[in-house]
């Protein structure tokens, strides 16, 4: 089975996606998974979003890699919640 989603972050400000966008690509440059992968769409500058697509081969792999998604997405939303 191959699952294949598009998931969406929409941001407040183009300024939050853009720390969002900076603090990501570090932290998952080397992301390397033998089930599953990730990418990100090109952003559209007069947007305050980022998509991405995630293929995994199974389902245990999808949620591995949505999982790592979402807690990063978490920890950038609590530090600009700090900051503001």
């Amino acid at each position: 089975m191959q699952i294949t989603t598009e998931v969406k972050f929409i941001f407040n400000t183009i300024e939050h996606r853009d720390i969002f966008f900076k603090s990501f690509l570090p932290e998952f440059k080397g992301f390397n998974a033998k089930r599953s992968s990730w990418q990100i769409y090109p952003i559209n500058p007069d947007s305050a979003h980022i998509n991405f697509q995630i293929q995994a081969e199974d389902a245990t792999a999808f949620r591995a890699t949505i999982n790592s998604l979402i807690q990063f997405a978490s920890v950038v939303e609590k530090t600009l919640n700090l900051v503001e």
